[in-house]
This record gives C-alpha cells, sequence and structure tokens, in this order.
C-alpha cells in the first residue's frame, strides 16, 4: 500500500504535494515525534554504575528507547546500552540517560549521537517494520 500511495503522490504537482502535506500535518497534530516508535523486543544489555541489567526493550526510536525493568532507578543517571534492532546487521551501542522511571519499566534517551546516526537508526526502524505494529 506504502509503494502505492508513493507512485501516486510522486505524481501530483509540487502544490498538489504540499497540500497532501498539510493534510497529514493535520492528522498528526498532538500525536508526531520527532522520530518514530518501533514496538520491539529485543535483548538490551543496560550499564548502570557497575550493574549490567540483562533484559528487553519494549519499544525503540532513533531518540531513545523503553525497557522491561524493575528495581530502583533514579532519572537522570547515565546509562550505557547494548542492543540490536530486528533486522539490521550490527548492534548499537550508545550512550543515554534515564528521563523517565516507572513501575514496569524505564525510559532512556540517547545522548552524544549524531544526527547523522539518528537518521540511520530511524532509517532501519522504518525500513523494519510499519512503526506501532508489533514486533515479536
Amino acid at each position: 500500500m506504502l509503494d502505492d500511495i508513493i507512485k501516486r503522490v510522486r505524481n501530483l504537482t509540487l502544490d498538489q504535494q504540499k497540500e497532501i502535506l498539510e493534510i497529514l500535518n493535520t492528522w498528526q497534530v498532538g500525536k508526531q515525534r520527532e522520530y518514530q516508535r518501533l514496538k520491539a523486543k529485543s535483548d538490551i544489555d543496560v550499564g548502570l554504575g557497575n550493574r549490567v541489567i540483562q533484559t528487553d526493550t519494549i519499544d525503540i526510536s532513533a531518540s531513545g528507547l523503553y525497557i522491561n525493568t524493575t528495581g530502583k532507578f533514579e532519572p537522570e543517571k547515565r546509562v550505557k546500552v547494548v542492543f540490536s534492532v530486528p533486522g539490521a546487521d550490527k548492534s548499537f551501542k550508545l550512550q543515554g540517560m534515564i528521563v523517565r522511571v516507572e513501575e514496569n519499566g524505564i525510559a532512556i534517551q540517547f545522548e552524544n549521537i549524531t544526527p547523522y546516526f539518528k537518521k540511520i537508526l530511524d532509517n532501519i526502524i522504518w525500513e523494519t517494520k510499519n512503526p506501532g505494529d508489533d514486533f515479536s
């Protein structure tokens, strides 16, 4: 379906393409994120101080991820993460910060990641599966 949509949009005039973009933007009001999330269960190692937590992800984006875990965690603590995205050839080794702690998990925002690398990760996520779909 996506290929058909892209093909049809390419055949529109520039003004028509702009109009379609405006329509899509109105549909996304309040829902847009800088980077699309992929609901993905993937093994991950999280280094926090002198401990390493081995768990799995709930979702991944080019700006961060959310993992299954319980225990005591503090927001604003720096962590190192090693994980892979389903369909990617290599593992990702990144630094991040805990930005949210919940009863059954924590959200980690990546730090010191270049725009180029974010784009690579975002492209992998888009190509792996339709964003928002479960990936188990």
